[in-house]
């Protein structure tokens, strides 16, 4: 997971966002959307409890996982896959929600294949991740995060508290976790409604550390592909899209949602993710605008890196849409999704003016 340092920074000059298809409305909202390990999926979940898989080259539901009329999905994670993993293990999609379940399903099959957790209101699920390997998977709760191991689906370790040195844990929800990369198996980091990012360590039992300042409230909490730099994106109108150094737990800079001219309306962010090359060269991030029947906007950007004086430029902007959440495919594919309050996923290319196909990749 070692980004290849040597490699020169991209220039996305004359690059263009533009519309690859726009589904169906699959629900009233969209709070997940995930790209499979091959690119073949898209996984959305939605705020009546649905569920859906959309074929990326069509744009139409694959396969439906999760009847609406249910509680909400607040989020979906796709279980990690390599080339050796055998057709059984292949397809598998986790989901939480908010009537404290874990739920997973093999997709093509349309089988749920495990349903655990505390199932009680009092333990609401709100976010979910797997670690490297697809060994672990943390879901994030009111104030804690509860760690599960993949293969006998029990309870390892419950994350609550912390040292009381340098954190006492969280104190509200727990709206976004990461696991960190391959060198760091035993920590993760998590955000949520109290204002901190928290890092813990699996071994501790608690967090060891915080990050005091991000207002996280949905899907908007991600780690470059070397461990080293934290993207948090806030539901506020001031500063809400920072960079971070992991290590020091220091600010790098801010990155600007608009460069120049007007800063009004402010976007109040909900969602906040790193493209998957090398260098994490983009960023796609969205929200809301202060009030609701003005809409939202979701942009992509490329952030200059994580020099601190490094000038961020806007490659695209979704106007006149409150988006909840956002993940890129492959580098190779030049795909990204973006899910919002009107229920629909909009898959998009990122690719220079000209080129052709319309999915050529960065």
């Amino acid at each position: 997971l070692q980004p290849s340092l040597g490699l020169p920074l991209m220039d996305f000059t004359g690059w263009q966002l533009s519309p690859v298809c726009i589904t169906e409305p699959f629900d009233s909202e969209a709070f997940s959307v995930r790209f499979n390990p091959d690119n073949h999926f898209l996984a959305a979940a939605g705020g009546h409890g649905t569920v859906s898989v959309f074929n990326v080259s069509t744009g139409k539901e694959a396969y439906r996982l999760s009847r609406p009329g249910s509680h909400t999905v607040k989020q979906v994670c796709w279980r990690p896959e390599t080339v050796t993993s055998s057709l059984r293990t292949r397809g598998v999609l986790v989901g939480v929600s908010t009537d404290g379940k874990v739920r997973q399903w093999h997709v093509t099959s349309g089988k749920c294949l495990e349903e655990f957790g505390a199932g009680s209101e009092h333990e609401q699920l709100f976010c979910v991740d797997y670690n490297h390997d697809g060994g672990l998977l943390a879901t994030g709760g009111l104030k804690a995060i509860f760690v599960i191991d993949e293969e006998t689906k029990k309870q390892t370790v419950r994350l609550e508290g912390g040292n009381y040195e340098t954190t006492a844990g969280h104190s509200n929800r727990v709206q976004a976790v990461r696991f960190l990369p391959a060198d760091a198996p035993w920590a993760l980091i998590s955000g949520g409604w109290d204002n901190s990012v928290q890092y813990w360590d699996l071994r501790a039992g608690h967090a060891v550390k915080a990050i005091l300042g991000p207002h996280i409230c949905g899907d908007s909490l991600d780690v470059s592909g070397d461990g080293r730099h934290l993207l948090t994106g806030s539901y506020r109108d001031q500063n809400p899209l920072e960079l971070w150094d992991l290590a020091q737990e220091q600010r790098i800079k801010v990155i600007p949602w608009r460069s120049s001219g007007p800063q009004e309306p402010a976007c109040f962010l909900y969602t906040a993710r790193f493209s998957k090359d090398p260098h994490n060269s983009l960023i796609a991030a969205g929200g809301s605008f202060a009030s609701k029947e003005d809409g939202g906007e979701a942009k992509i950007l490329q952030y200059g890196g994580p020099a601190a004086t490094a000038p961020s430029k806007c490659l695209g902007t979704v106007v006149d849409y409150t988006c909840l959440s956002a993940d890129f495919a492959s580098t190779q594919t030049g795909l990204l999704a973006l899910g919002g309050t009107d229920g629909r996923v909009r898959i998009m290319s990122l690719k220079p003016e000209g080129s052709r196909p319309a999915t050529q990749g960065y």
